[in-house]
């Protein structure tokens, strides 16, 4: 293995490993000799990486962004891929510890570094996009505000992936998602759409077992 595919394939290692100890004990409580422990790493290797355990913590929180914003719905209505995304994204934080641990350490910023909104910006611009999309062809209702519906189901998803993950360590967050889609779309979709729309997420999608 080369020198640089080596250097990437440690560096993955650690946040890996960082994201498993982040997601079971949050940043605090989270000890930088565990994370290289869990991770396999010498402490050699870890610290040409990353400087210190916030260091590592802004890497496992960055790799949120590198994310793909996309699904694998086949459905041509633009509203329901923005419902079928919002079950990608509860899957991914049932399936993939990395993802998990950056929504975790998302919420425990404020604990280890200043307050900033990027993270959260760049998923409001993401879903914005998309309900752009369904406005224009004509799902979304034209007196609504791409941006505002947005912020909605943004915030809305962080509260029931949170109460979800604390009342059932996220096993029903699929039919909870569903029935926040069945009481939000009559107020935010016009009528036509509403009819067509699946809550629960298009057929094919590929959810956990159980979900």
């Amino acid at each position: 293995m080369a020198r640089q595919e080596r250097a990437i394939e440690t560096r993955r290692k650690l946040l890996v490993g960082a994201a498993q100890v982040f997601d079971e004990r949050g940043y605090a409580a989270a000890s930088i000799n565990e994370i290289q422990e869990r991770s396999g790493v010498t402490k050699g290797a870890m610290y040409f990486h990353f400087a210190s355990k916030e260091e590592i913590a802004r890497g496992v929180m960055a790799a949120q962004t590198e994310i793909p914003v996309e699904t694998r719905s086949r459905s041509a209505s633009p509203m329901q891929q923005v419902i079928d995304l919002t079950h990608e994204l509860a899957r991914r934080l049932r399936t993939d510890v990395l993802f998990r641990a950056s929504i975790r350490l998302t919420v425990e910023r404020g604990t280890f570094q200043a307050n900033d909104s990027d993270l959260y910006d760049w998923w409001l611009r993401a879903f914005g996009r998309e309900l752009a999309r369904a406005q224009g062809a004509g799902e979304l209702r034209p007196e609504m505000a791409p941006e505002d519906v947005a912020a909605s189901v943004v915030g809305s998803f962080t509260g029931i992936q949170m109460l979800s993950h604390v009342t059932c360590d996220r096993r029903d967050l699929h039919e909870r998602l569903a029935r926040w889609w069945e009481q939000i779309l009559p107020g935010i979709a016009t009528p036509e759409a509403v009819r067509t729309m699946l809550p629960a997420g298009s057929p094919g999608l590929d959810l956990p077992d159980g979900a």
